[in-house]
C-alpha cells in the first residue's frame, strides 16, 4: 500500500470572487494537493507534522471512509450531484493559522465541485463530524444555487453576515430535522457579533433579524442591504 501523503494529483479550483491580498494581487483560484481518493471523493491532508503514523492517527483510514460516505449522502439529500467532491482536511494547530477555525464550503464557478474544508478543532472533538457536515453542507447548497456567489475560501466578508447567514442554515437543518445549532445558541452569537460593531439597540433588532431569516432562504445581495441598513459594510478583504 503507498503512503497516505503521497501527491497523486493536484486540482486546481477556480471561483468568480477572488481573493485580494495585501499587496492588491487578486488570487481567483486554488490548486489542491490530494493525497487519496475513496470511492470517488478527494481527500487533501494538511498535517502539523506530516507523516503517515500521524495521518493514521488524526484521520485514521475507516474514519475517512465514513467521512466520504457521509458528505455523499448530505449532498444528496440536499440536491446536489457535483461530479467532484473534495475533502480538505487540516489538523487543529493553534500556532498555525488555517483558512477557517472550523470549517467552509466553497464551491467552483462551474458549479460542478464543491469542496469541503474541515479543521480537526476541539469542536469537532465535541459535537462530532456531523454537524460539520450538515453545516457546511448548506453553505455550499447556497452558492451552489447561486443565491451566494462562488468565492475563492479566503474570502471573509464580514462576522455580521455569517452571522444572518447562520440564521437561515439553522432554522432549514431544523425543519429538515439535522443537526444544528439551537436559535438561543445563533442569537447570543449575533449579539456578541454585533455589539462589538456598536450597532445601536441591537438585542431587540437582531430578535426581529432572527425571526425574519430563521429557515428562510436568503440571497448574498438580501443580507447586505440588511447590512446597509444597519449601516454596515461589506469587510475589505486583504
Amino acid at each position: 500500500m503507498g503512503h497516505r501523503l503521497q501527491v497523486i494529483e493536484q486540482l486546481k479550483i477556480g471561483f468568480e470572487v477572488p481573493y485580494v491580498t495585501g499587496k492588491g494581487e487578486a488570487i481567483d483560484s486554488i490548486t489542491l494537493q490530494i493525497n487519496e481518493r475513496k470511492q470517488g471523493i478527494y481527500f487533501s491532508y494538511a498535517l502539523s507534522d506530516p507523516t503517515d503514523d500521524n495521518l493514521d492517527i488524526m484521520f485514521p483510514p475507516e474514519g475517512i471512509n465514513l467521512l466520504g460516505q457521509m458528505i455523499r449522502q448530505i449532498l444528496q439529500d440536499l440536491g446536489m450531484s457535483p461530479r467532484r467532491i473534495v475533502m480538505q482536511l487540516y489538523e487543529y494547530s493553534p500556532s498555525t493559522r488555517f483558512l477557517s477555525a472550523e470549517g467552509r464550503a466553497p464551491v467552483n464557478r462551474e458549479r460542478d465541485t464543491v469542496l469541503i474544508i474541515l479543521t480537526k478543532t476541539p469542536f469537532v472533538y465535541r459535537f462530532g463530524y456531523e454537524m460539520m457536515l450538515w453545516h457546511q453542507a448548506m453553505h455550499a447548497k447556497d452558492r451552489w444555487e447561486h443565491r451566494f456567489p462562488s468565492a475563492h475560501p479566503m474570502v471573509h466578508v464580514g462576522d455580521w453576515v455569517d452571522v444572518l447567514w447562520h440564521f437561515s442554515i439553522d432554522g432549514r437543518l431544523q425543519n429538515l430535522g439535522k443537526p444544528h445549532y439551537s436559535k438561543e445558541e445563533r442569537l447570543e452569537e449575533a449579539v456578541r457579533v454585533f455589539q462589538g460593531l456598536e450597532v445601536d439597540s441591537i438585542q431587540e433588532r437582531i430578535e426581529r433579524l432572527c425571526d425574519q431569516l430563521w429557515g428562510k432562504e436568503v440571497t448574498m445581495a438580501e443580507l447586505l442591504e440588511i447590512g446597509k441598513s444597519l449601516g454596515l459594510e461589506p469587510a475589505a478583504e486583504r
